[in-house]
């Protein structure tokens, strides 16, 4: 069912951008984000531009791209704020959507039901690499 949401596909691969990062590049450290804090990246494949962020939650590593799937704008305002109060949850401050950490889907808001975009990545000896 159509509900006018942005077309997003389940999974980000940035090794398949033109120009992006390749298999096993660095995005970051782990040690570069503070709990509760997210990174933000920027990638241009020709002439689109994709912006990711990095959250990192009691030990724990997410990355989504940088989009809400109901009006697609970024969902911070603040650069490396995405959670709301409660810190259990992402947000999107233009239209208070929230979305589970673990796997971007949304549990309200007007895209309730619809998914952030995940990136590709892993963990290795405290860097995150592209996957």
């Amino acid at each position: 069912m159509d509900r006018g949401f942005l077309p997003v596909a389940d999974i980000l691969k940035l090794s398949t951008l033109t120009d992006g990062p390749g298999i096993g590049d660095v995005l970051c450290s782990i040690d570069d984000i503070e709990n509760g804090e997210a990174k933000e990246l920027s990638f241009r494949s020709r002439n689109e531009l994709y912006d990711i962020f990095i959250q990192k939650h009691d030990g724990n590593i997410y990355a989504y791209v940088n989009v809400c799937p109901h009006a697609g704008t970024p969902l911070n305002m603040e650069e490396g704020r995405f959670m709301e109060k409660s810190g259990k949850y992402l947000m999107c401050h233009t239209h208070g959507a929230l979305f589970q950490l673990d796997d971007g889907l949304c549990v309200a808001g007007p895209c309730n039901g619809a998914r952030l975009q995940a990136v590709a990545i892993k963990v290795e000896k405290s860097l995150i690499l592209v996957a």
